[in-house]
């Protein structure tokens, strides 16, 4: 492993002893063990409510060394401010392949694409870049994130994303494939010929089919209903 130089001053020094402060004094041991039992792990975790971390963050000027101080902390609570104070209109793009390849829980992909992800300049392109990435935690980054960034999608990107979506319809991640349904549910709100696409590209049911097929079909289809593009036939 290679080392880690990070840029500090006593400033720096100052204001994440006083973050690492205000962590503790806010610590909740009974969500911690709640979110433990709810199978998210993390080296260390507190329990802070982020209610209570993006009052923190508001103490702080947001910046890229006090965020990569927080996010090599590996603490659940440091993780996420770090993405609430990482500045997005500069973040690194080998930056954000690294963080998003550490996002390897559900709540820290949610709050990483969800508090800095989206507002990167080259957002859309790094969703296809992460759905394409080996890993499912990655995968799972760049379908939340492709979800959140869809209005901003080119329909070259859309169509891609789908396409990939309904390739990994046999994965046995259950939270992948929760993400892409969520994901192609949404891409059907941004227009009736959208819409009408994706469900055209998702197969009839069939005996043998895959689980996480029939997960995505139920997710576009309730969505279809709900826009009135399809009749519920249930």
């Amino acid at each position: 492993m290679k080392p880690v130089f990070l840029f500090t001053t006593p400033e720096l020094d100052e204001q994440l002893a006083r973050i690492q402060k205000a962590v503790r004094l806010s610590m909740n041991g009974v969500v911690a063990d709640s979110m433990k039992d709810r199978g998210i792990g993390y080296k260390k975790n507190y329990g802070v409510t982020t209610l209570r971390l993006k009052e923190i963050a508001r103490d702080f000027e947001p910046g890229q060394a006090l965020a990569d101080r927080l996010w090599l902390l590996g603490i659940r609570e440091t993780m996420i401010l770090a993405s609430m104070l990482a500045p997005a209109s500069s973040f690194p793009e080998g930056k954000a392949r690294t963080w998003s390849a550490e996002c390897t829980n559900l709540e820290l992909i949610e709050q990483t694409t969800m508090n800095l992800f989206q507002h990167l300049p080259y957002a859309a392109a790094f969703a296809l870049e992460c759905i394409h990435a080996e890993k499912a935690h990655v995968q799972s980054v760049g379908f939340t994130l492709a979800l959140r960034v869809s209005t901003t999608m080119t329909k070259a990107q859309v169509a891609e994303v789908t396409r990939r979506g309904l390739e990994l319809a046999c994965s046995t991640d259950s939270y992948l494939i929760k993400t892409i349904a969520t994901c192609l549910a949404r891409f059907t709100r941004i227009d009736r010929d959208t819409a009408l696409a994706i469900r055209q590209q998702i197969p009839e049911a069939s005996e043998n089919e895959w689980k996480g097929l029939l997960v995505i079909r139920k997710f576009v289809s309730n969505e279809l209903i709900f826009l009135g593009y399809e009749q519920d036939n249930s």
